[in-house]
């Protein structure tokens, strides 16, 4: 998630010396990747902040109550990831980036059914997300053991005219080598 990256770097004095201080203490290895929780849980809001679909749609296979409702079989139902990651009766603060709500003891998106959808949720959650975190987690470990990193200008909107959502402009990162890597 290269959206992530840009949370940090925009975050930088905040999350970064942690993220660092992770990196460091861990072998980069494939266990080693397994474990990183705090990058993790920068990924996590992230992705929660912005997530890449605009909705996640089901269709209903039997008459379902909701709020004094009937939703028939048949009928498509739309959750909206964006939204339900900005629930102010679930996510503290939901405008702020603070990864520390995805560990513990907080683990605000343990608060309620499908409150964090960045892939889906339920038996049709994405089979491939912990490959995805594995995937992220390895590439962000190899950039910021060996590159400085700085977000050049403002932090880019987010782009909802497609199905995956992405910059509505140019985002442009600075990478300097760093001379011993971490």
């Amino acid at each position: 998630d290269g959206g992530g990256v840009l949370y940090i770097l925009q975050n930088k004095d905040r999350v970064l010396p942690r993220i660092l201080d992770e990196i460091k203490s861990t072998p980069f290895t494939a266990e080693g990747i397994k474990g990183l929780p705090f990058l993790g849980a920068n990924i996590s809001e992230a992705l929660r902040m912005h997530p890449p679909l605009i909705f996640v749609m089901r269709e209903v296979m039997e008459d379902r109550e909701y709020n004094g409702m009937t939703i028939p079989k048949g009928d498509k139902v739309f959750c909206s990831p964006a939204m339900s990651g900005r629930r102010e009766d679930v996510f503290t603060n939901p405008d702020y980036f603070d990864p520390d709500r995805f560990l513990a003891p907080r683990e605000e998106q343990r608060e309620g059914s499908h409150t964090w959808l960045s892939f889906g949720g339920g038996r049709h959650r994405c089979i491939g997300e912990n490959f995805a975190y594995t995937q992220i987690k390895t590439i962000w470990v190899y950039l910021l053991k060996n590159f400085d990193m700085e977000l050049v200008g403002d932090m880019p909107l987010p782009n909802y005219e497609a199905l995956v959502v992405g910059p509505s402009s140019p985002c442009t990162i600075k990478y300097t080598r760093r001379k011993t890597p971490i």
